[in-house]
C-alpha cells in the first residue's frame, strides 16, 4: 500500500513539474481548474447551403482571447466532416478552406483582450452535421474548443435575400402559363384571376428573385416587374419597368411550367448577380417576341392567321339609315421585358367613342398575345350596337376574359369580335372597364386556383 501511495505521488509529482515547465506560469491555474482561455461566442451554427452557389455567413463564428493568461494565441482550424466546399475568412483572408479534400490552412494569431469576428462560407453536398475545432497546439488544453455545425439543404436560397413568398397552385392543365402578381397581392393567371398572396407593395423592383421549383431543385426564372398607374379616368396604364419600391398596380410577371408537383418561390431583400436579356424587340410597327411577329397598324395589329381591328364600329341613332363610325388611332411602344413585350393603342375619339387597348406579346415559346381593352363612350345617349374589337383568325384560339367591364356592359364573344352592347343607353363620358382578349396559337397550362406561404431565412 505504501509503494502504491508514493507511485501515485511520483506521478502527481511528475505531472505538475511538466506542467510547470510547458506552460508559462499565467495558464497553469487555468489548466489546474479546467478552464478555457478561449470563448466561441456560440457553440452550435445553423448553416442554410444549396448545391448551385456557395453561401457565405459574414460574422458567424466570433472567437476571443480572454487574456487570463496573457499570451497571444495561434489558432488553428480542423473540421470533422467532407462537405463540397468549407472556409473560414475575414476581409478576404482565409484561414481555412476545404475543397474537395484540397486543405489550405493559416494561423490565426488573437492578442490577450481581443477578439475576431469571422465569414464562414460552405456549399453542399455535405454532411448534415459537421464539428469545427479551434484551438492552439501548444496549449490545447487552454484553448481547445468544439462548434457543432448543422446543414440544412435548401431547394434555391442565397443568404442576402431574407423572405420567401411561396406560391402554391392547383394546375387543371399541365403546360406553360403566364403569371402576373399586382403589387396589392391580386394573381392572375393566363389573363384569369386566380387568387391573391401576401402584398409586394413597397419591396423593391430589384430586389427580387424568381425560381421555379421541381422535385426539390429550384432553377431561376427570368421575370420582370412592370410599372402600371392609375389615370384620372380610372384606366390602369403601363409606363415601363418599374425601378424603386413596386406600387398597387405594379406587375411582378414571370412564366412556369405548371404541375401539381411543383411551386414558384419570390424571394427578396437581395440583389441578382444574373442578367436577364429582352425576349424580344419593339421599334416602327413591329413586335417580334421568340419568333412571333406582331405588326401594327392605324387600326389594331396583324399575327400569323390573325388581324385585330381594335377600333370596331359603332353606331349612333343619329341618321335615318344605319351608319357605323370607326376612329383610327396611334400606337405607343411601352416596354420590351425578360418576358413579354408592351406596346398601348388609342383611337382619336372623333366619333364619340375612345378604346384605349394594352397589347402585351409574349415570349413562352409559345404564339401568345395578350390584350386588354378599355372602351369609353363620350356621346350621351342610345348606342345602337357598338362592337370592338373586330377579329379576323384562322386556326387562333380567342378566350374572353371579362375583367371588370361585365359589371357595365353585356359583353359576348362572336366569332367575328366582341360585341359590348346593343340598344344601350350611356348616360356619356362614361368609362365601361376593361376586359382582356387572349390569342393563342398553342395549348397553354391552366391553373383553377392559388395559395401562399411566407416565410423567412434562415429559420424555416
Amino acid at each position: 500500500m505504501r509503494k502504491w501511495l508514493i507511485s501515485a505521488l511520483a506521478t502527481a509529482l511528475a505531472a505538475f513539474l511538466a506542467l510547470l515547465l510547458l506552460y508559462p506560469l499565467g495558464l497553469q491555474a487555468l489548466i489546474l481548474g479546467g478552464l478555457r482561455d478561449l470563448e466561441v461566442a456560440s457553440l452550435q451554427l445553423t448553416l442554410y447551403l444549396s448545391n448551385r452557389t456557395v453561401f457565405c455567413y459574414e460574422g458567424a463564428l466570433e472567437i476571443k482571447n480572454l487574456g487570463h493568461s496573457g499570451l497571444a494565441y495561434e489558432l488553428v482550424f480542423s473540421l470533422e466532416g467532407s462537405p463540397e466546399f468549407f472556409s473560414i475568412e475575414r476581409g478576404g483572408e482565409i484561414f481555412f478552406a476545404l475543397e474537395r479534400g484540397s486543405l489550405t490552412q493559416r494561423v490565426l494569431r488573437l492578442e490577450p483582450g481581443s477578439s475576431v469576428s469571422l465569414t464562414v462560407c460552405a456549399k453542399t453536398p455535405s454532411p448534415s452535421s459537421l464539428e469545427l475545432r479551434v484551438l492552439d497546439p501548444r496549449f490545447r488544453e487552454a484553448t481547445e474548443t468544439s462548434v457543432m455545425v448543422r446543414i440544412v439543404e435548401t431547394d434555391w436560397w442565397r443568404r442576402e435575400f431574407t423572405r420567401r413568398l411561396s406560391i402554391l397552385y392547383t394546375a387543371s392543365r399541365e403546360g406553360v402559363a403566364l403569371f402576373e402578381v399586382t403589387g396589392s397581392g391580386e394573381v392572375y393567371v393566363n389573363g384569369q384571376p386566380v387568387g391573391r398572396a401576401p402584398a409586394l407593395q413597397g419591396v423593391d423592383a430589384g430586389s427580387l428573385a424568381v425560381v421555379y421549383v421541381k422535385g426539390g431543385v429550384g432553377y431561376l426564372l427570368p421575370f420582370q416587374v412592370e410599372a402600371w398607374e392609375l389615370r384620372g379616368d380610372r384606366v390602369v396604364e403601363p409606363r415601363g419597368l418599374r425601378v424603386g419600391a413596386i406600387g398597387p398596380y405594379d406587375r411582378l410577371v414571370f412564366a412556369a411550367y405548371v404541375s401539381n408537383e411543383t411551386r414558384v418561390d419570390i424571394y427578396f431583400g437581395g440583389k441578382l448577380d444574373e442578367a436577364f436579356p429582352p425576349a424580344g424587340r419593339l421599334e416602327g410597327g413591329l413586335v417580334e417576341v421568340k419568333g412571333l411577329r406582331v405588326l401594327l397598324d392605324s387600326y389594331g395589329f396583324a399575327a400569323p392567321g390573325l388581324y385585330v381591328n381594335l377600333s370596331g364600329r359603332i353606331a349612333f341613332p343619329y341618321q335615318v339609315r344605319l351608319e357605323y363610325y370607326s376612329d383610327w388611332g396611334d400606337w405607343r411602344p411601352v416596354v420590351v421585358g425578360p418576358v413579354r413585350a408592351i406596346a398601348a393603342f388609342n383611337t382619336t375619339g372623333l366619333s364619340g367613342y375612345v378604346v384605349d387597348a394594352f397589347l402585351m406579346v409574349w415570349g413562352l415559346n409559345l404564339n401568345v398575345t395578350q390584350l386588354e381593352v378599355w372602351p369609353m363612350t363620350i356621346r350621351r345617349g342610345i348606342v345602337l350596337d357598338w362592337a370592338a374589337p373586330l377579329i379576323e383568325a384562322e386556326n387562333v384560339s380567342m378566350e374572353l376574359i371579362c375583367g371588370t367591364a361585365c359589371g357595365s356592359l353585356p359583353l359576348k364573344l362572336e366569332p367575328w369580335g366582341v360585341k359590348l352592347c346593343e340598344d344601350y343607353w350611356q348616360p356619356g363620358d362614361h368609362r365601361f372597364g376593361y376586359f382582356t382578349l387572349l390569342f393563342r396559337w398553342g395549348e397553354l397550362g391552366s391553373v383553377r386556383s392559388v395559395r401562399s406561404r411566407l416565410s423567412s431565412f434562415p429559420g424555416d
